[in-house]
């Protein structure tokens, strides 16, 4: 018997030997997610904890790193032969994740990814509301993650303006939002870096966003005039069969020998015949 007879086609064309392998690993790959986060963000926010705490954090980073590649690559082994490019296209941030170390901060967004994947199998939504979802976690994802990033390379810097994890979330935000209010500026190449790539991805975000609530909007709209199309008709179809009644009634009473269901004899006309033995 072949693989194929034993298990069920994917829709989206990948072995089901992959399906079945991403599915396994969502919830390790979640809790992988969720201690890189804890272990990036600890020495960030209480920079006075023991030298130990670093040198744990910096082996939970290799730990994560190594296991998100060794996840990559049995992906890319089970995608398949005639697969493997096609893998690697439709999969280009974890594939950055992997090749470039000083990106590994955004490996928390896998944290969004597998959380929308749980909604979507424990909770009955539209497919424009699971989009929605995901674009608002990752943005504020983005914004936890730049809040960090920032003030990390800042809080040291020579004339900072971000001195506490509040001024860097007030800094995100603002730089998200592209306000540029101009109260707090990156003093170091790095913390330009963080600010240019934040404006580059809020863009597209605060795009997506909008362009999802304007499009749920006219959506509602839609549903709101068609329920209303749908209840006149209804109507008019009702009036209808009433006028059909009424036809009916009326027709039974004019003419005899309806009433019955049966139509009325029509009588010839004179001057013919009208059959049996006295038309001889």
């Amino acid at each position: 018997m072949s693989a194929s007879s034993t298990h069920p086609a994917d829709p989206s064309g990948w072995p089901p030997q992959l399906t079945a392998w991403e599915r396994a690993t969502n919830l390790p790959l979640f809790a992988l997610a969720l201690l890189f986060l804890v272990a990036y963000a600890v020495p960030i926010l209480d920079p006075g904890l023991p030298a130990w705490v670093g040198t744990a954090a910096t082996t939970v980073y290799v730990l994560v790193w190594a296991l998100y590649a060794a996840d990559f690559a049995v992906r890319l082994v089970m995608a398949g032969r005639g697969n493997r490019w096609r893998f690697v296209y439709s999969h280009p941030l974890d594939l950055l994740m992997v090749l470039l170390p000083m990106l590994r901060p955004l490996r928390v967004v896998r944290i969004v990814v597998l959380l929308a994947e749980v909604f979507r199998r424990h909770a009955e939504a539209s497919k424009r509301f699971q989009a929605v979802f995901y674009v608002v976690s990752v943005t504020g994802m983005i914004l936890l993650v730049s809040s960090l990033a920032i003030l990390d390379a800042e809080r040291d810097a020579h004339g900072t303006q971000v001195a506490d994890f509040g001024d860097a979330v007030w800094w995100s935000v603002v730089t998200a939002t592209t306000v540029g209010y101009g109260d707090m500026v990156p003093q170091t190449v790095e913390g330009k870096a963080i600010a240019a790539f934040l404006m580059f991805a809020a863009i597209g975000l605060v795009g997506l966003v909008s362009g999802s609530l304007a499009s749920w909007f006219v959506d509602r709209v839609s549903a709101a005039e068609e329920t209303t199309e749908r209840a006149e008709f209804v109507e008019l179809r009702s009036r209808l069969e009433r006028l059909e009644l009424q036809l009916a009634e009326i027709h039974a009473a004019l003419v005899p020998g309806t009433a019955g269901g049966e139509p009325a004899a029509v009588p010839a006309p004179r001057g013919e015949p009208t059959g049996g033995a006295g038309a001889q």
